[in-house]
């Protein structure tokens, strides 16, 4: 062997020594930080089942070019409905004239979950703002939750949804996480944690309190028609919880083949769920192997991820019957029926879809005789 090639295959040895202590020092360093972040406790542990669905390929465009972003709605009577746009307006919306009106304007908001509680008053919660009630007839806004306020040492950040109670005169609101904030959601779904929580609200006392702690990316949340148990999306677990609220049990009511969003009654024994890429397994994996959501949150911090790049045009919603199965399931696999579904509103034989989306400016409305 002459000495160049002696001395070459020192250099091989040598280099292949670093390279292989240098991919253990990184792994053992990646391994570290996925522990530090806590993402191998906040792996999911089910098995992934696609659910069959039935795509639709014509829905009506209402209040085209009028709205953006119509992430939630509730029905006022007489034929009109409330809902919360992308820029802060809350706006009445006449689905039988597909005509709009402006109520109000808040700067530096973005409305989402809202019920009509009685004859006078609206309640949203507000991702940016906290929870506040309008007053139809005297215009006035009277916050309940502000954002920042401390409930049992922790901070309200963006508050996602409510449901009423009337016989307790109580609200029951989805905090999403009390760690990450309304610009931070990309992050928040990559870690998985269970910084998420659900608050009451009473009318009565003016007591905020947190009624369940620890759930991954809280969501909608619906009270059934007796008002003996709450409804709770966790989004980022595929998941829709049931809590007793005699016996203040929690347990698992539904599962999907996607992100459940806003959970809706249709005014009998069932429910209307948004579901959020619906049957794409890739999810499923991302949520359950913590490395890939750790390579996802280090592309999000980096800026090379950005939410815009991550919704691609597809729309899905369920329902579930009064025991948790999923007995429809629909989508539109371009988007142009509907796309991103937030919520499903069921009114008389129709039903009104939603999306958090800015770019989406209607509210698709199905005839419910369409379905199959």
């Amino acid at each position: 062997m002459t000495k160049s090639n002696s001395g070459q295959s020192k250099n091989c040895v040598y280099i292949m020594a670093v390279t292989g202590i240098s991919a253990v020092l990184l792994g053992i360093g990646i391994s570290v930080l996925i522990s530090e972040l806590n993402f191998e406790d906040n792996a999911i542990d089910f098995k992934y089942n696609e659910i069959p669905c039935v795509e639709l390929h014509f829905s009506s465009k209402l209040f085209k070019g009028e709205i953006s972003g119509p992430e939630s709605m509730a029905y006022v009577g007489d034929d009109k409905i409330i809902s919360g746009m992308d820029d802060g307006r809350v706006m009445e919306l006449d689905i039988n004239k597909n005509t709009t009106k402006v109520l109000y304007t808040l700067k530096k908001s973005r409305p989402l979950g809202m019920r009509v509680i009685n004859e006078t008053t609206l309640v949203v919660a507000d991702a940016v703002l906290g929870l506040y009630s309008y007053n139809f007839k005297t215009k006035e806004i009277v916050f309940l939750i502000k954002a920042e306020d401390v409930v049992e040492g922790m901070p309200v950040l963006l508050l996602d949804d409510v449901a009423y109670s009337q016989k307790r005169n109580m609200l029951y609101v989805t905090q999403i996480s009390v760690k990450y904030g309304f610009d931070e959601g990309l992050s928040m779904l990559a870690h998985g944690g269970k910084h998420g929580r659900v608050l009451t609200y009473n009318f009565n006392t003016r007591e905020v309190n947190c009624l369940s702690p620890r759930f991954a990316f809280t969501n909608g949340i619906e009270i059934d028609r007796d008002e003996k148990y709450l409804l709770i999306n966790e989004f980022s677990r595929f998941t829709t919880h049931k809590y007793d609220l005699n016996s203040n049990e929690l347990s698992e009511f539904a599962r999907f083949s996607g992100l459940p969003d806003n959970i809706r009654s249709d005014g009998f024994d069932g429910y209307w769920v948004g579901v959020n890429a619906a049957n794409k397994p890739s999810l499923y994996y991302f949520q359950k192997y913590p490395i890939f959501r750790f390579i996802f949150h280090l592309l999000i911090e980096s800026n090379i991820l950005s939410e815009e790049a991550l919704t691609s045009p597809h729309g899905s919603f369920m329902h579930i019957n009064r025991v948790g199965n999923v007995d429809k399931c629909f989508y539109s696999n371009d988007g142009r029926t509907f796309n991103q579904v937030s919520e499903v509103l069921q009114l008389d034989g129709l039903l009104f879809v939603g999306s958090f989306l800015d770019k989406v400016d209607y509210i698709a409305q199905i005839e419910m005789k369409d379905l199959h």
